[in-house]
């Protein structure tokens, strides 16, 4: 399915990422419906033996297989979420602190060898360079956030939806909820993605078995790091990435999976154990 986006006829471009494929009126973004499937097949094969080489095989290719569709932001979620799952099934944790540093190496290598990445990263360091150009699209976010203040312009009265902010119905979609709701109603937002994450952690911790938690903890550290680059890249803590806010950013791909993926997390709650009777997930 990822491999399809590079078939002429069927996978096309958008702003020069080859992302999407197009069925007739309706298109799909493989990506998103992979992250579940990574989720799935890495949490049923860890639970039955914490191994690295399957973890470490399963996850470079599909990586390699996103990164060649210019999806940076989506690489990276893929590769931090497979390695919760990782460390949380019971890895050694010499493993983890070499990962981290091996992790971040590759990830500086792809960005410098990137002309767009690197572009997109200098903009980060510095968004005054190029406010009619590279950085226009953050300097714009930014007046949104800005402007919405504590309380924000009203809902349905945001100006800078209009022309202003690109990718305004996806990426950067959270401008205009600041802009709108102000920062009262950014932070009721930031508070409750917060609480779905642990609630997702909970439920992985009291889960009936191995897989299931596994599973919970995908979930919750997908819905988790997609929300925090999302964000962090509205608030230019992070240059943007590109992906989406969870059940906010208008998208079918992004929204479908991750509805799926809540039935599942709550599907699991229904059989979780009571605290008195839970267990490590290593011990499971």
């Amino acid at each position: 399915m990822l491999l399809a986006v590079f078939i002429p006829g069927l996978g096309f471009k958008i702003y020069g990422a080859q992302r999407w494929l197009k069925f007739g009126f309706f298109t799909l973004q493989p990506a998103e419906f992979i992250k579940l499937a990574y989720i799935v097949f890495l949490s049923s094969i860890l639970a039955k033996k914490v191994r690295f080489l399957p973890f470490a095989v399963i996850t470079g290719l599909i990586c390699s297989i996103v990164l060649r569709q210019d999806d940076f932001g989506t690489t990276a979620i893929i590769a931090l979420m497979g390695g919760a799952i990782y460390f949380l099934s019971g890895a050694p944790l010499l493993q983890i602190i070499t990962l981290v540093p091996a992790g971040l190496g590759i990830a500086a290598f792809f960005i410098l060898t990137s002309d767009y990445r690197r572009e997109r990263f200098l903009t980060f360091l510095n968004p005054s360079a190029d406010p009619q150009g590279a950085a226009y699209q953050i300097n714009q976010i930014l007046i949104a956030l800005g402007s919405g203040g504590i309380f924000g312009v009203g809902l349905g009265a945001s100006r800078q939806k209009y022309g202003f902010i690109p990718e305004v119905t996806t990426d950067s979609i959270f401008a205009v909820v600041g802009n709108e709701v102000g920062f009262i109603g950014s932070m009721i937002v930031l508070l409750t993605f917060l609480f779905i994450v642990y609630r997702g952690f909970k439920i992985a911790r009291f889960a009936p078995d191995k897989f299931g938690g596994l599973l919970a903890i995908g979930v919750a550290s997908w819905v988790g790091l997609q929300t925090f680059f999302n964000l962090a890249g509205m608030s230019s803590l992070l240059p943007l990435t590109g992906v989406p806010l969870p059940f906010i950013s208008y998208g079918g791909s992004s929204l479908v999976t991750t509805i799926v993926a809540s039935a599942i997390l709550l599907n699991i709650s229904r059989y979780t154990k009571s605290t008195s009777n839970s267990l490590s997930l290593s011990k499971k």
